[in-house]
């Protein structure tokens, strides 16, 4: 953890002489100490989320890496006395189900963990863990110790334990995560685009998101305005331009009936890049965009891996 940034949180960056002094001239330390989590929960998403870790973990040069199953241990169709009680034949239906979902994550990661691949200059300790109780509270605890954690795209029709998981990394926590998207990326975080809207929330992934931002070799701004106003840029935008960072500004006009997530998803696609920062906003909301509420959004569609923080 960078102990300047935590000073910061919370508060509107261009107001932060800290982040400000760090981002001009301090560099991470060699004894600085970068921790990944990694939540599976999905086979069929479990590569992807481990392929973008693994990329994120080359940008950061990660130090350690936990990756975490979180098992259910109560079968979440009986959990008040009104669901009544699992027969026998559900009982083990269901322990079948969580153990041979375990089993296939913990080969997939097994397999992922294997030998560096040829060229890979720094490989962090790896480490798998499965964690049986409550999934919320477990990944909420598990991602407190984390710098990034990384999960799978959450989609309609998902399990519940996949959005407890979720809400338990962004909310509970309070972490920054990075949703991998459904697709392969060679690299995360050479490219970000920020889709910028001041917030509390976009402070918060900015400032966790700076180790990536100062070793970029652009940093694209994508600004949604309405007619007849502009948007001031941030000050951290001329930190990054003094250490060498390339900054794009993409402004475009928001339309009264415009999709504004898919617009912002369009510049991004265009710009190239291979992450794309944004604030989590509040949890209706959010989770609305995510679950396919009556207002599709970013991450509907999204085919970019996804930092955000609430």
């Amino acid at each position: 953890m960078i102990p300047t940034l935590r000073a910061c949180k919370g508060r509107n960056l261009s107001g932060c002489p800290f982040l400000i002094v760090w981002l001009r001239y301090r560099p991470l330390r060699e004894n600085d100490v970068m921790r990944l989590l990694i939540v599976l929960d999905r086979p069929d998403t479990a590569l992807f989320t481990l392929k973008t870790a693994g990329a994120l973990a080359e940008r950061l040069h990660a130090d350690h890496i936990r990756i975490l199953h979180p098992r259910l241990a109560d079968n979440p169709a009986f959990q008040t006395p009104d669901e009544g009680m699992p027969t026998t034949g559900e009982q083990q239906r269901f322990a079948r189900e969580v153990t041979e979902r375990a089993d296939k994550l913990r080969e997939i990661a097994s397999a992922w963990m294997g030998p560096a691949p040829a060229g890979v200059r720094h490989q962090p300790d790896r480490q798998w863990v499965e964690i049986a109780g409550d999934v919320r509270k477990i990944a909420a605890q598990e991602a407190r110790s984390a710098d990034f954690v990384i999960h799978g795209r959450p989609r309609a029709g998902d399990p519940g334990y996949v959005a407890d998981a979720f809400a338990g990394i962004l909310y509970d926590a309070e972490a920054t995560l990075v949703v991998a998207p459904l697709q392969d990326y060679s690299s995360v975080g050479r490219r970000p685009v920020i889709g910028w809207r001041p917030s509390r929330a976009l402070d918060n992934a900015i400032a966790a998101a700076m180790p990536l931002l100062e070793a970029a070799e652009r940093v694209t701004l994508i600004i949604g305005e309405h007619a007849g106003t502009r948007t001031k840029l941030p000050e951290f935008t001329d930190a990054l331009a003094d250490r060498g960072v390339k900054i794009i500004v993409d402004r475009f006009r928001i339309d009264g009936d415009g999709d504004v997530g898919e617009q912002i998803r369009a510049h991004a696609l265009a710009a190239n890049a291979d992450l794309l920062i944004m604030g989590a906003y509040t949890r209706p909301h959010f989770l609305e965009w995510l679950f396919g509420g009556p207002t599709q959004d970013v991450f509907a569609h999204a085919t970019l891996p996804i930092l955000t923080h609430h």
